[in-house]
């Protein structure tokens, strides 16, 4: 009987001790401040200071050794903070220096950690985490207003990371999965970054700096890379990745420039460079290992990729204004090289099939070239230095091989090759040649020479 009043007795203290470990400092300077504090558990803590007018602040803990610290001003009004931590080990910091700030903290799990940090007017931050060692960090700029911060962690050991300088930027981060990590970096006015992360170990960062940028990246899949880097005004870049180990990385200096990358299987690589204003470029890859890189330096122009199959590879360097180039990869172990200097050149290249190979060089003004490859192990190489210069290259077969030289103005040259192991050279010098070659069957071969 003894032993029973003495178990009774320790439960009664236990059940004490656990009350008094709660610890709740609230205090208010000011008018028509509110706050409503409700814990349970162990161990927990909140520290309210509210200095200001019109300020609100609810933070609700259940669990155990959770922290929250809600300070919202000195002289600041109308701030508005909510924190509810469910679980054990949670912390959650919210600061607001200035008016009409809105903070939101959802946290359900273990060992979850968000700081938000607002300074400025009209600021709107919603952190909500699900899971366990997921952390948070939102801060919107020194002297910002009217930015929005929307986070959503649901998994394990995730990590988002937000900081938004200027005016009226907007960002929003989905994870869920685990270990995915997501850095969004805004510096200027009216920008939006759209990050969602679905599956393991990812990871996006978005760096943007200037006026109007938008950049949105979706990855679906484990161990996906994105790296979005834009510097001016009105620039948009897209990311959409579907399935593991694919890398994007898209870099943009200069105002109204677009790029889209759209990588759907797995260990896909794409590039995309443009520096200047309103240059165009949009990659897509279906299949594996495939690798594409996009280099644009000047305005107008336009680069398009397409991949379809394994392993293909495209390089695209365009320096100059209202340069196009196409590039079209289906198959397997096609390659492609472009490189276009001046204003006003096309390029289209068309491969279908394995192992061909094809090299577009022009340097000038006003340059049209055509590569269409149909088969196994054609190869073609184009060159042409001028103004003015036509070439259209056709394989259809196995092995053929096309080059084309061309300097000066207004040559034309057609090759057509349909069979097998043809071979073909043409070399134009001066102005205004014409040639046409036309191989049909096997193991032709032709060389045509005219200069003036």
């Amino acid at each position: 009987m003894k032993k029973i009043v003495l178990s009774v007795a320790a439960l009664i203290f236990a059940a004490t001790g656990f009350a008094q470990f709660n610890n709740s400092t609230v205090d208010q300077t000011g008018s028509g401040n509110s706050s409503a504090v409700t814990q349970t558990g162990f161990m927990n803590d909140s520290d309210v200071d509210q200095e200001g007018d019109n300020n609100d602040s609810e933070v609700t803990q259940t669990g155990d050794e959770n922290g929250s610290v809600v300070l919202q001003g000195p002289a600041s009004n109308d701030n508005e903070s909510d924190v509810t931590q469910t679980g054990n080990d949670n912390d959650s910091f919210v600061w607001q220096d200035g008016d009409f700030n809105d903070s939101e903290v959802d946290q359900t799990g273990n060992d979850n950690d968000s700081f938000v940090d607002q300074w400025g007017d009209n600021n709107d931050s919603d952190v909500d985490q699900t899971g366990n060692n997921n952390s948070s960090t939102v801060l919107q700029g020194y002297n910002g207003d009217n930015h929005t911060s929307v986070v959503f962690q649901n998994g394990n050991d995730n990590d988002s990371f937000v900081i938004q300088n200027g005016d009226s930027n907007w960002s929003e981060v989905y994870q869920q999965g685990n270990d995915n990590e997501s850095d969004v970096d805004q510096d200027g006015n009216d920008n939006y970054s759209f990050v969602g992360q679905l599956g393991d170990a990812n990871d996006s960062e978005v760096d943007q700096t200037g006026d109007d940028n938008s950049s949105i990246v979706f990855q679906i899949g484990n161990d996906n890379d994105s790296d979005v880097d834009q510097l001016g005004n009105n620039n948009e870049a897209i990311t959409d990745q579907n399935g593991d180990d694919n890398s994007s990385s898209i870099n943009q200096d200069g105002d109204s420039n677009y790029a889209g990358t759209g990588q759907y299987g797995d260990n896909n690589t794409s590039i995309v460079n443009q520096t200047g204003d309103d240059n165009f470029s949009l990659v897509i890859q279906d299949g594996n290992f495939n690798g594409s890189a996009v280099n644009q330096n000047g305005d107008d122009n336009i680069s398009d990729v397409l991949q379809e199959g394994n392993a293909n590879n495209s390089l695209v360097n365009q320096n100059g204004n209202d340069n196009l180039s196409i590039v079209e990869q289906i198959g397997n172990n096609n390659g492609s090289g472009v490189a276009q200097v001046g204003d006003n050149n096309e390029s289209y290249v068309l491969q279908v099939g394995t192992l061909n190979s094809s090299s577009v060089l022009q340097s000038g003004d006003n340059n049209y070239s055509e590569v269409d490859q149909f088969g196994v192990g054609n190869f073609s190489d184009v060159k042409q230095f001028g103004d003015d210069n036509f070439s259209d290259v056709n394989q259809s077969g196995d092995f053929n091989i096309s080059g084309v030289i061309q300097t000066g103005t207004n040559h034309i040259s057609e090759v057509n090759q349909i069979g097998n192991s043809n071979t073909s050279t043409v070399l134009q010098t001066g102005n205004n040649h014409n040639s046409l070659v036309n191989q049909i069957g096997n193991g032709n071969s032709s060389t045509v020479t005219q200069s003036n």
